[in-house]
This record gives C-alpha cells, sequence and structure tokens, in this order.
C-alpha cells in the first residue's frame, strides 16, 4: 500500500486561542496544565492571540518556540492517527 505524504499542520502564533481550541480542543490540556495558560477557559480567549497569551503567563522566546513546536507535534501525531 503506499501512502500519501502528509502534510504539516503549521499552527499560527497569531491564531486566536478559542479559534485553535475549536480547531484542536485536545491542545487545550496541554495548555493550561503543561504551560499554565489559564485564559483557555476564560473569555479573554476570544481575544487573545497565543502568542499574547503566552506573553502574559512569560512564555517567550526559546520556550515560546519549545511550547508552539511541542503543540505543533501532538496535532501531526493526532491528526495523521484519525486518517
Amino acid at each position: 500500500m503506499i501512502r500519501k505524504a502528509t502534510k504539516k499542520i503549521k499552527i499560527p502564533i497569531n491564531i486566536k486561542i478559542d479559534e485553535l481550541l475549536a480547531k484542536y480542543p485536545y491542545l487545550g490540556d496541554i495548555l493550561f496544565y503543561e504551560y499554565g495558560l489559564h485564559c483557555v477557559n476564560c473569555i479573554i480567549s476570544g481575544f487573545d492571540t497565543l502568542r499574547e497569551g503566552a506573553m502574559v503567563h512569560q512564555i517567550e522566546g526559546v520556550e515560546f518556540k519549545k511550547m508552539i513546536a511541542h503543540l505543533e507535534e501532538t496535532v501531526n501525531l493526532t491528526e495523521n492517527k484519525k486518517k
């Protein structure tokens, strides 16, 4: 069986948090428990982008890049399993 190459899903850093969670709800636990972004359960999630939410919680620079990489890895593993 020949498998199609799967396109890697990239998470835009300027996506609104609530949009991200609507698309990938399973990321909510990662953002909440592993990164302390309690805004996933807050009305602010409709206004703040992922980058802004991270900045409020002092996740910037290399740590922010690691968080994005972790989220993208999770999304790609999860979404590829569905195919």
